[in-house]
């Protein structure tokens, strides 16, 4: 190989703000620590560094020594530093203003910290749309990183490939670096091999006399005697520097990006990395990571009707941003990620509801599906119902910042439409119905969606029609007319919701309009996210048992309660007339605090005739 190669080496790291010390101290010991100490001893090695606005709060406060040394490093130029997202978003999927505002944030945090304004950014999983080319610049960032195979998608090809071009949108310009992640896949000793020739990929990369390429490549350094490879890769590269076959020049894209003068121009396909190829795909993948998606979106709209108090304003935009990360969208499944968004979104909520709050009743689609829902609202609970199934879909209790409905229900495979985890999903069965239970396990198998009796009745997919909406006084009536050619089809269910004072009220009335008698169990399912350590169960006759065992099980009970809850509040649930209660932990987790409930009620009714009752929840302080 002979001719002029420019190397631009990076470093990326980020940790959620969330994440236990035990796994800062980990990403600490395998990979900051390592490449930071052992590049400061290779002063002619430059590099380019991309930490996260999280992961800089993290090492201020925990590791100053590595923090002064990054400064110290920057400050001689041996160091670049990048910009972004402060908490790691994927830009094209936050509002417009909260792209500029989590960029700005870190600008302003680098500025401040290190005395020197980034020039260029990263995105976090590559994740791209054509829009963020007028965004960025708006930020005054000059330039930006994506993948190789964006890049090839984008139909570059040859020279490209090998170095930076440009893209434009609606008149602002920003130039992007083409970053080889196979590289980055090889490991180190699979970079050095490229730049010796001695690899496939280098086919690409042969060198005529005069001409001079630049590859860029975040290298994925081992984690078992990191800093013994980093060293021997930096020797390597001073080595391969002084060869005579090839001229390498280590560099920094702001270096390149100031002595770049024509460069093609590239319009890039929406994309990301491997780990993230298509960022909008989980929207349609996983319930839950929509429903965060949009409401993020409906808290933002909030905060921009807020008027006249922007200390108030900028406080509840900083919280959502906690929220914004790319993991909450990517890692919707990690069930401490999910909550710790919940957690940052209610705290933007408390934050508007400071002043001049009033409990309401809004309509509004509040998870984008084109269908409106009803938000039930007072100043500490949020109660979201949908039509389908007259169920609800979210519960919030603002002051402990929780969702009481957070179950993770999987991803959507393509086979059929994959449902959130809801808390009343009716359920018409046989009469006496026993929940199924599983041999090995002895663990009961909830009904649900699919697969469901075929002599059974499931309501909580049929669409419920409004009957009747109050508004001041938080309530709302939805029925579900009777169909013909259904088991059950002849009984109509009418469900009532109200709020009032941290207590959600729904009552039910059943009513046979057809013309034998019907005998049947009605069950209104619930799921429920619960943090206490036991559940508390009263028996109609005022007798009151404890339980730490969460395995499915029977109970004549009258409520349950919650108890040893963290946060200092906790849930409870009774029912108007005693009912056999079946529970048991979510199998899909592996976590026993996300509960399915079964309550079984055995239902007689004449022609003509109806049956009622309420089912009473409760959030109150420990």
């Amino acid at each position: 190989m002979t001719g002029k190669l420019s190397l631009i080496l990076g470093f990326h790291a980020h940790i959620f703000p969330s994440a236990a010390n035990e796994e800062f101290e980990e990403l600490y010991r395998t990979c900051l620590s390592p490449f930071i100490s052992v590049l400061n001893r290779y002063p002619k090695i430059p590099a380019v560094l991309h930490y996260s606005g999280s992961l800089f709060d993290r090492l201020e406060q925990k590791k100053p020594e590595l923090f002064l040394l990054i400064k110290d490093m920057a400050a001689r130029k041996q160091i670049e530093l990048l910009g972004g997202g402060y908490y790691e978003p994927i830009l094209s999927l936050i509002p417009p203003v909260d792209r500029i505002g989590q960029v700005e944030m870190l600008t302003t945090y680098i500025r401040q910290n290190f005395g020197r304004k980034p020039q260029g950014c990263m995105l976090s999983h590559s994740g791209w749309e054509q829009s963020l080319a007028g965004v960025l610049p708006a930020c005054g960032m000059a330039y930006t990183f994506l993948s190789e195979e964006q890049f090839t998608a984008a139909h570059c090809r040859g020279e490209d490939l090998f170095g930076p071009v440009y893209t434009e949108e609606q008149g602002k310009l920003l130039v992007v670096f083409p970053v080889f992640s196979s590289l980055a896949r090889m490991g180190t000793e699979g970079v050095y091999n490229v730049l010796l020739g001695e690899d496939n990929f280098s086919s690409g990369l042969l060198l005529g006399e005069e001409e001079r390429k630049l590859i860029t490549v975040f290298p994925v350094f081992p984690k078992e005697n990191a800093e013994e490879k980093i060293r021997s890769f930096f020797d390597e590269l001073i080595q391969t520097d002084r060869s005579r076959d090839l001229s390498l020049e280590l560099t920094t894209p702001g270096r390149v990006y100031r002595n770049s003068t024509s460069l093609p121009k590239v319009y890039f396909f929406s994309s990301g990395d491997s780990s993230c190829p298509q960022p909008r795909s989980f929207l349609t993948q996983y319930p839950e990571t929509n429903g965060l998606y949009a409401r993020i979106y409906y808290v933002q709209n909030l905060i921009n009707q807020l008027r006249g108090d922007k200390s108030r304003k900028r406080s509840a935009r900083e919280e959502l941003w906690k929220a914004q990360g790319a993991e909450t969208l990517i890692h919707t499944n990690n069930r401490d990620v999910r909550r710790y968004a919940h957690k940052a979104i209610l705290a933007a909520e408390r934050i508007i509801r400071e002043k001049n709050f009033k409990p309401s009743l809004l309509t509004f689609d509040f998870d984008l599906d084109r269908i409106e829902e009803y938000l039930f609202q007072d100043k500490n609970i949020n109660c979201y119902v949908r039509t389908r199934g007259a169920a609800v879909f979210e519960l919030d209790y603002l002051p402990r910042g929780w969702n009481y409905l957070d179950s993770f229900t999987g991803a959507n495979t393509g086979s059929g439409r994959i449902d959130r985890r809801c808390a009343f999903m009716d359920m018409l069965l046989p009469g006496e119905f026993v929940p199924p239970a599983d041999s090995s396990s002895g663990v009961y198998s909830f009904p649900g969606p699919e697969p469901f009796p075929s002599d059974g009745r499931f309501c909580g997919n049929e669409e419920y029609r409004l009957l009747s909406a109050e508004r001041a006084k938080l309530r709302a009536s939805f029925v579900l007319p009777v169909r013909k050619g259904v088991p059950f089809g002849s009984i109509e269910i009418q469900k009532t919701y109200s709020l009032e004072k941290n207590t959600l009220y729904l009552s039910y009335r059943l009513s046979n309009k057809g013309e034998e008698k019907t005998i049947f169990c009605f069950v209104p399912r619930f799921d429920l996210a619960l943090a206490g350590e036991r559940i508390l169960f009263r028996k109609s006759q005022g007798e009151e048992e404890t339980s730490a065992d969460r395995k499915g099980e029977k109970r004549r009970v009258m409520s349950l309660e919650e108890q040893g809850a963290r946060g200092g509040a906790s849930l409870s649930v009774s029912f108007q007339s005693p009912c056999d209660l079946y529970y048991a932990g979510l199998e899909e987790l592996g976590a026993n605090r996300n509960l399915c409930f079964l309550p079984i009620f055995q239902v007689f009714l004449n022609p003509g005739y109806n049956w009622e009752n309420r089912i009473t929840l409760g959030v109150c302080r420990a």
